[in-house]
């Protein structure tokens, strides 16, 4: 068997690791190899064990490490049919969809099945543009967004952008994509005040399609309560609803990390009595043990596609809803239920946010953001009477020192400012309180040392 130090000259040898600078992650400290995790705990290759606050990626470990029902439900689903021959159905491919047309808010009721999050969205994205053509509309293809990160193939690239990555490596990117305004009021982009604002960022969503011509507006797509936590105003989303509607625009709802209990809900959607064309799940849809993600759309736009072959969509992966996989998803959506998992989100979620507040004595802390749900973020700032942010520069320091601290002591996550908080959401008390002990801890040395 080959040693860890022979595993770790592999990997920078043969492993394309995607994000991290080549200088980073050779690097000590720069690349860790996961032997096993148990619940919100994974240990490395060195024997120590950390208290992953991230889940993973953002939450894709839904459940925790270790589920062995999910992992059996996988298992003995592929010893019985592992693969369907081109896209034929199966039992749980079957199932899950029922199952999901169950769960999810309103008339969404068809599925379409991706291997993640960024492929799901591809396919909401055609779903819409052949939506309009097969309605006699082939020219409504322009897409608008609020520049959140949707994922990183080019139709899902060219709606959004992360400050992590870099997109004009790729450009140049699809055109007939269209940004609106955030709708985040401690940011609001025309300095403007809720609620005199008259809600002017739902007013710039329509200003976009009658400049753009309502003829040529297909889509609008956005999270509909942000990953870094910033709530719209209550009023927001049914206006963006109302004004999809009078244009004949696809309202899409990009649930991946905000979908199957992390605000609370099982779906963030059903926070807002709104309910999208298109909603798009993945990240935890089989717990973080399967690659699987779904395209749900309601049984208004399903129907445009019951006909012929010109109703037909010419788009599809290979493994899209393999048998195993939605197995999986069905054992976790039944884990989900029994153990009352959404419920415990709600609690654990207030119960985090209101430990977070002790955070505000440090005077870097300047924005604590969260309350719906397990996820949440703590923002730091240069100045936080004036919300001064920190510099680029200043904040790959912070992200830095971040990392090197949290893991000496025992944190797992994604280590940056604004820091999120988004756990499995079977954590407990204990556990939310060893991550805020440490938070308090490191932010003050960071504090003190750094930036005092």
């Amino acid at each position: 068997m080959n040693s860890f130090s022979d595993l770790r000259q592999q990997a920078f040898d043969h492993v394309f690791v995607s994000v991290r600078p080549w200088n980073v992650l050779t690097a000590p400290g720069g690349y860790t190899i996961f032997t096993e995790g148990e619940g919100c705990h994974v240990t490395d290759s060195t024997g120590k064990t950390y208290l992953d606050f991230w889940g993973t990626i953002q939450g894709a470990n839904l459940l925790g490490y270790g589920r062995r029902e999910i992992a059996d439900a996988a298992y003995e689903q592929m010893m019985t049919l592992q693969f369907t021959p081109t896209h034929e159905g199966s039992i749980p491919k079957i199932q899950l969809a029922h199952k999901l047309a169950g769960i999810t808010p309103g008339s969404l009721s068809r599925v379409f099945y991706a291997n993640g999050g960024t492929e799901a969205i591809e396919s909401a994205l055609k779903i819409a543009r052949k939506y309009h053509a097969i309605s006699g509309f082939p020219m409504k293809y322009k897409v608008i967004s609020t520049n959140a990160y949707h994922g990183s193939t080019y139709a899902a690239m060219a709606t959004g952008y992360n400050g992590a990555f870099h997109w004009e490596d790729f450009e140049p990117l699809p055109s007939g994509y269209l940004r609106a305004v955030h709708p985040w009021c401690s940011r609001c982009t025309f300095g403007l005040s809720y609620p005199d604002c008259n809600l002017a960022c739902a007013r710039h969503v329509e200003q976009i399609i009658i400049d753009q011509r309502p003829e040529t507006v297909g889509a609008f797509i956005d999270t509909p309560i942000s990953s870094f936590n910033y709530v719209p105003p209550p009023e927001y989303w049914p206006m963006v609803r109302a004004i999809c509607e009078k244009y004949d625009v696809l309202l899409i709802f990009d649930c991946i990390v905000t979908g199957l209990g992390r605000t609370g809900k099982m779906f963030a959607a059903e926070h807002l009595n709104v309910v999208p064309d298109i909603m798009v799940i993945g990240k935890g849809l089989a717990g973080g043990y399967f690659p699987i993600s779904a395209a749900v759309v309601t049984q208004e736009v399903a129907k445009r596609f019951e006909g012929g072959p010109g109703e037909s969509i010419i788009h599809s992966f290979t493994f899209e809803g393999l048998p195993g996989g939605c197995a999986a998803a069905l054992a976790t959506l039944q884990i989900i239920e029994n153990e009352k998992v959404v419920e415990h989100s709600a609690v654990m979620g207030t119960y985090l946010y209101e430990q977070l507040q002790s955070l505000y004595k440090h005077d870097i802390v300047g924005d604590i953001r969260g309350g719906l749900g397990l996820m949440a973020s703590v923002e730091l700032f240069k100045d936080k009477s004036k919300k001064q942010q920190f510099s680029f520069s200043e904040n790959a320091k912070i992200g830095r020192l971040l990392k090197a601290k949290m893991m000496e002591a025992g944190l797992w996550g994604m280590f940056r400012n604004p820091l999120p908080v988004c756990p499995s959401l079977t954590i407990t008390k204990d556990e939310i309180d060893e991550i805020v002990g440490t938070f308090d801890v490191v932010i003050g040395e960071i504090e003190k040392n750094h930036f005092s």
